[in-house]
Order: structure tokens, then C-alpha cells, then sequence
């Protein structure tokens, strides 16, 4: 049992043996509050903060989304490996770094600002908006946490975005 102020808070406590350490080290495991009604236990889950990843997420997975097929095609079956680079490049923290090993610019034979450009203007032909009118979607996160993935809040207006664009669904929203 601790107190902090007027209120106590129940906690049980256990050991666990740590190496180098002489003695087993005191471990402490929070139950709930103490009131005069009796304890109210915590129903709250605890997650680890070790081993949390955060990586751009909005803008890579629109333009995966978003690429046309008429930009696809002269690519053959490179096509993904060159928007992933063009996209890393636009994004480093994108989460496709965490997803796959994205290749390296000098293993292909094209040039990856025309290509970035020739996309930009397929996206802008089909869509109506350029690669740039996508920067507010950096702000959307995939966060792994141990075994699962999140999706980070989406704003009002990264949702409208999105709408607009036909993909909030594609995108979790």
C-alpha cells in the first residue's frame, strides 16, 4: 500500500532475481485504489513501452494506393521497388522500411526524378492532387507495439483529405 496525497493505492508486491545483483529486486504490481467502500481495481491494460516502433504511414500507403496503372506498366515488375525508393526518399520513416527490404537506387536503370515527376503528374491527371498535396498524411503513424500495429488519430482534416480521394476505408479511417 502507497499514499500519495489523501489516497491510497494497493499494490502487490513480488521479487525477481536480476543478474548481478545480490539480492532478489523488489517488483511492485498495481491492483487499484483503496476507498472506504473498498478496493476499486484497475481495469486498466498495461501495454510495454519497450520494443514500440512509430513509422510514417498516410502518406506512403496513399501513394500505393493511389499509383496509377499507366505509371505501373512501362515499369514492368519493378514497379514496386521503385515507388517504394521514391517514396523512402520523400519519407524516410516510412513505414515500407519497416514492412520490406527496399532495394537500393543504383541496382535499376531508370531515373528516379523523372519517374518521381511522371508519377506526381499520373497521380495529379487521375486524382486532381500532386504528390505534395499529400505531405499532411505524414502525420499519420502505423505503431507496432510487440505483436500488433495501430494506426495513429487521424485529424478532420487528413480524414477529409482522404474522403476526397476515395481512400479513407484503405486506410483504416
Amino acid at each position: 500500500m502507497k499514499k500519495k496525497g489523501d489516497v491510497y493505492y494497493l499494490y502487490k508486491r513480488t521479487s525477481k532475481r536480476v543478474p548481478g545483483k545480490k539480492y532478489p529486486q523488489p517488483v511492485d504490481t498495481y491492483i487499484g485504489v483503496i476507498t472506504p467502500e473498498g478496493v476499486i481495481e484497475s481495469n486498466r491494460k498495461k501495454v510495454s513501452l519497450t520494443g514500440i516502433e512509430v513509422k510514417e504511414y498516410g502518406f506512403s500507403k496513399a501513394i500505393q494506393i493511389l499509383c496509377p496503372d499507366e505509371w505501373k506498366a512501362p515499369l514492368g515488375d519493378e514497379w514496386e521497388d521503385i515507388l517504394s525508393i521514391i517514396i523512402a526518399k520523400r519519407s524516410p520513416e516510412t513505414y515500407l522500411r519497416k514492412e520490406k527490404e527496399i532495394r537500393q537506387e543504383e541496382e535499376f536503370h531508370c531515373q528516379f526524378a523523372a519517374q518521381t515527376g511522371m508519377l506526381s503528374r499520373r497521380i495529379y491527371k487521375k486524382h486532381g492532387i500532386g504528390l505534395e498535396d499529400l505531405e499532411p498524411l505524414k502525420n499519420i503513424y502505423l505503431i507496432y507495439l510487440e505483436k500488433e500495429k495501430v494506426i495513429s488519430r487521424i485529424s478532420d482534416t487528413q480524414k477529409q483529405l482522404l474522403d476526397q480521394l476515395g481512400i479513407c476505408d484503405a486506410l483504416c479511417c
